[in-house]
């Protein structure tokens, strides 16, 4: 494993570290010894000097007493009881006066072991009304100057470890000397074993962060802590110091950043506010809002949103929203709103919004919207949507729609709706399709596999029940007419083609092309009626020089003679529409001259004349 390859390193700097000369650990006794003297011993065996005014000392005082086992500082301690500071400067110990302050008191002392009576490093201690804190040592030493409490009461301190009972203590104000903090470990020898080697890695990595001291103490403390207000400057550089990271403010001021574990009603920043747990209230940062626990309420940003727990609220950004566990939000961003989960509410993005989850609610991009499971409301993209899963409501895009499993609604593209499972509602587009649908289709091109509903546009395909004929015809001025009919029996596309088999043998060919709608009810088991309306193109050669229309409208019969073949016969009303200033167009009543029932030519040049006629046809499929 990596700790292998790093654990002689970390040993390595532990065993070559030089020992503090007031952390040496030295055993020694005196028997009325002068206290100079006793100075020299202690400087003897510890291989370093005192240097001191002997005006400090009372150089008269006799000492007597055996110190085993004891460091430097806890002898001299012993002595002084705190009225004297210690420095060290290389081999020296300098020994100066303790000066007293009128607002702070200072404490200092050793967290031990109870068990082991082993010094413990990495030990947060603090105290809760001033926010003061540090951490000890690796030789497990502390020290702090503490606000004096406003009355002589009793300085509360609390002393918190990781696999340690919590423990509080009292110090009075007159205490100077060395406080020894007795811990009870709360994990037997073979945990502590198994944590040694981790333990070890921890510190060496935790020694490459700026912010070691604060990574210790929401390490090791579990209490929360509450504050009305607070304020910094940047993480861990502020009112609340070291321990940011386990309080809860109601408000919080950030000059560039700031973090702490909640806040519960308002948090502003120059660039960026860290919250490792919950916020509640409103959030505004230049840059960044990072939540790790719920968010409930209002965020702001600059750049970015980031949310880890569950957010209930509104959240405005000028890049992205990110949310990686289920959100009921009103996302408002210029780029990009990313849900990593269930979704509800309003999304608004410039370019698009990602569900990888259920989304409830509206969501408007500039190019596109994103959901990998079901969708409900309305889905607006300049570009394109896309449901992975199912849809309940509205899908519209400048170019194309796509729902993967059941929509039920609206979908309207510029370009293409695709509905590859059922559809229950209506598509409009240039190309629309789906598997089954139940409603309407509008569009140039149709297509279904099956259909409840009718389909509207240039040319409609449906695979089952669906209406597809081809018939061969003959009417009073075409002989042989081809025609493809589809859709279905109450709303049919029909395209059309024919010539005149007489002008076969001439230079050119009289010929015609067009298309036409018609409907197709039911009468009984067998029959159905017709009525369709076409519009025909007359050609000579391949030539289309003028307009040269023949629109009718037919009335007729279709028998189901057999299941794929069927008979059709019925009259026609015939326009031939013509310009009167083009002379050169072919004749196409040779064999059957009509009689015309109206003719007329209008002050554009253009000739409409009308006759009744006939068609009957084959019809098959």
């Amino acid at each position: 494993m990596l700790w292998v390859l790093f654990l002689p390193l970390v040993c390595a700097a532990e065993e070559t570290s030089p020992t503090p000369l007031l952390e040496k650990v030295i055993t020694i006794s005196f028997d009325q010894e002068p206290l100079p003297a006793v100075l020299k011993k202690i400087a003897e065996l510890g291989r370093f000097t005192f240097s001191y005014n002997s005006g400090i000392i009372n150089t008269n005082r006799k000492i007597t007493g055996e110190f085993r086992n004891m460091t430097v500082r806890q002898i001299l301690d012993q002595f002084f009881e705190g009225s004297l500071e210690y420095k060290e400067r290389k081999k020296h110990i300098i020994l100066t006066k303790a000066q007293k302050a009128k607002d702070t008191q200072k404490v200092s002392g050793y967290i031990i072991d109870e068990s082991t009576g082993q010094r413990l490093r990495n030990v947060s201690v603090y105290d809760p009304v001033s926010m003061s804190a540090v951490i000890t040592d690796e030789y497990g030493y502390f020290q702090m100057s503490v606000p004096k409490p406003p009355t002589q009461e009793e300085l509360k301190l609390v002393i918190n470890r990781q696999n340690y009972a919590d423990t509080t203590i009292s110090v009075s104000p007159d205490k100077r000397s060395l406080i020894n903090i007795k811990i009870k470990n709360t994990t037997n020898k073979i945990g502590i074993a198994a944590d040694s080697v981790g333990k070890k890695v921890k510190r060496f990595f935790l020694a490459t962060k700026r912010a070691t001291q604060s990574a210790i103490n929401i390490e090791n403390i579990d209490d929360t802590i509450y504050r009305d207000f607070q304020f910094s400057v940047f993480p861990f550089v502020g009112s609340n110091g070291t321990l940011s990271g386990n309080v809860i403010n109601d408000f919080s001021v950030n000059l560039l950043g700031g973090y702490s574990l909640g806040v519960q009603k308002f948090e502003m920043a120059g660039l960026f506010n860290a919250v490792r747990g919950d916020v509640e209230g409103v959030q505004l940062a230049g840059w960044i809002n990072g939540v790790s626990g719920k968010t409930r309420g209002a965020q702001i940003a600059g750049l970015v949103n980031a949310n880890r727990g569950y957010t209930n609220g509104l959240q405005i950004s000028g890049i992205s929203n990110f949310y990686w566990s289920e959100s009921s939000t009103i996302a408002v961003t210029g780029i990009g709103n990313f849900m990593n989960k269930d979704s509800q509410g309003l999304k608004m993005a410039g370019i698009g919004n990602i569900t990888l989850g259920t989304l409830k609610g509206p969501a408007i991009a500039g190019l596109f919207n994103f959901s990998e499971d079901d969708s409900y409301h309305a889905n607006i993209a300049g570009l394109m949507n896309f449901v992975g899963g199912s849809i309940s409501g509205v899908q519209l895009a400048g170019v194309m729609n796509y729902t993967h499993e059941n929509m039920t609604g609206s979908q309207i593209a510029g370009l293409l709706n695709l509905a590859p499972d059922t559809m229950s509602g209506v598509q409009v587009g240039l190309i629309n399709y789906a598997r089954a649908i139940k409603g309407s289709q509008v569009g140039l091109i149709n297509i279904a596999d099956s259909m409840q509903g009718v389909p509207v546009g240039f040319i409609s395909i449906v695979a089952k029940g669906g209406y597809h004929k081809l018939e061969i015809s003959a009417d009073e001025i075409f002989y042989s007419n081809l025609s493809f009919r589809t859709g279905v029996h109450q709303f049919y596309n029909i395209f059309t083609i024919g010539a005149k088999p007489d002008s076969f043998e001439k230079d050119s060919v009289v010929w015609t092309f067009g298309y036409g709608l018609g409907t197709s009810p039911r009468l009984s088991r067998k029959l159905f009626l017709n009525i369709d309306l076409t519009s025909n193109q007359v050609v000579k050669g391949d030539q289309i020089e003028k307009i040269n229309l023949i629109n009718k409208l037919y009335l007729g019969l279709e028998f189901q003679a057999a299941r794929k073949f069927a008979i059709a016969l019925g009259a026609t009303l015939n326009g031939q529409v013509t310009d009167v200033a083009y002379a050169n167009y072919p004749e196409i009543f040779t064999d059957y001259k009509p009689n015309v029932i109206y003719e007329k030519t209008y002050s554009n040049d253009i000739n409409l004349k009308m006759w009744w006629g006939a068609k009957i046809g084959l019809r098959f499929f």
